[in-house]
């Protein structure tokens, strides 16, 4: 499998930005401490490194991940593949309060206008900042080079 595809996640979320993902692979705090109030403990808790929702640490045992878990029962590489989309525990996810979720369903339809490795390239571009450093959904100030990243959440 593409690895780059690891980065889709089933519910479509872009792993690639993920704050708590790249403070582990740049080693940067900034990433996770930009986070809404929601996730205040997480931002002092020590970083542990994710290993995606696609990889098969992640598949053993009872899958706490409804969505992930349907969409592997079904053959799916994304929801935004499924007869049922958008069905009522995307709906819910993507309507939780969270503003990287509320994208997901934006991103499962533009999944299906481009296919996953054209839909992949265009958010390695979105979450890439102009010097080159990646950049996660909540960070507005590119930590490397200082460049205010106007694509932020």
């Amino acid at each position: 499998m593409n690895r780059d595809l690891d980065l889709l996640a089933y519910c479509g979320l872009y792993c690639g930005a993920c704050s708590f993902k790249l403070a582990v692979d740049e080693n940067e705090r900034a990433h996770v401490l930009s986070l809404p109030d929601r996730y205040e403990k997480a931002k002092w808790a020590e970083l542990e490194s994710c290993p995606g929702c696609r990889s098969e640490l992640a598949a053993g045992g009872d899958d706490p991940c409804k969505i992930r878990s349907c969409a592997r029962a079904r053959g799916l590489g994304h929801c935004g593949a499924c007869t049922d989309f958008p069905c009522g525990d995307i709906s819910a996810f993507a309507g939780d309060g969270a503003p990287h979720h509320g994208e997901t369903l934006a991103n499962l339809k533009r999944l299906g206008e481009l296919g996953e490795p054209a839909w992949i390239a265009e958010q390695q571009v979105r979450w890439t900042c102009s010097c080159g450093a990646r950049r996660s959904w909540y960070v507005g100030t590119c930590p490397d080079c200082g460049t205010s990243l106007p694509d932020h959440l």
